[in-house]
């Protein structure tokens, strides 16, 4: 791995992108996780999980790199606190994604059949969120060379903002999820609702901490 992160000697911001292109390979599979749950394939689901756990590890060394190589940095364009903010709440994604794997391998989670539209349309929102913030992590190296300035980081903050309004999106599809599992929670366990909450607060979870990144990155922005 170490070789990998040596490709960025110049610019740790590339490692950043693969750190996040990592990151993106695990938000991929959270729908099809879902579908999995949906269509009671249980076999699916662990299929995931298992990659989900390798994607994740990949991650993790790629970040442990980052940390280890960046004080050896002869320079970097932006404050190391700021950069190391974006790679850590970056890095609450892929984790993210593996306890939502967790959750729903660990235990048989039932699923009302009246949720698949709802749920799925959450999960995509949060995703969706995601791949915003992916794309203002990919347009940062370019804006890095022209100083973090003029047109191009105008347009990566009407990117930023869209993030947080996709994030905006992202809570309200968990609220009308959470409205619609205490709707019927005569009808289901206890242990059911607690679990379902949990799982809900974890999908939010990767359009929060998409949101947070690219928040750092607006702050880079305006320290210019």
């Amino acid at each position: 791995m170490r070789a990998i992160v040596q490709l960025f000697t110049k610019s740790p911001f590339g490692a950043l992108q693969g750190h996040m292109t990592a990151s993106g390979e695990c938000v991929d599979r959270v729908r099809p996780m879902f579908e999995a749950l949906l269509a009671g394939n249980e076999e699916k689901i662990a299929d995931i999980a298992k990659d989900i756990s390798k994607i994740e590890h990949r991650a993790d060394e790629i970040k442990n790199e980052i940390r280890d190589s960046l004080p050896r940095s002869i320079f970097l364009p932006v404050d190391r606190a700021d950069f190391l903010s974006v790679l850590s709440q970056q890095d609450s994604i892929p984790d993210t994604v593996e306890d939502i794997s967790f959750l729903l391998t660990v235990r048989r989670t039932y699923c009302p059949p009246s949720w698949e539209k709802p749920l799925l349309d959450y999960v995509d929102r949060c995703v969706d969120t995601f791949r915003t913030a992916f794309e203002v992590m990919g347009s940062l190296e370019g804006l890095l060379e022209v100083g973090l300035a003029g047109p191009e980081a105008d347009e990566v903050l009407e990117k930023i903002d869209a993030v947080g309004q996709l994030e905006w999106k992202a809570d309200k599809a968990q609220f009308d999820m959470l409205r619609l599992m205490f709707d019927m929670e005569d009808d289901l366990k206890p242990v059911d609702l607690f679990w379902w909450s949990k799982i809900l607060r974890e999908v939010g979870d990767i359009a929060n901490y998409s949101e947070k990144a690219v928040d750092r990155i607006r702050l880079m922005i305006y320290k210019k």
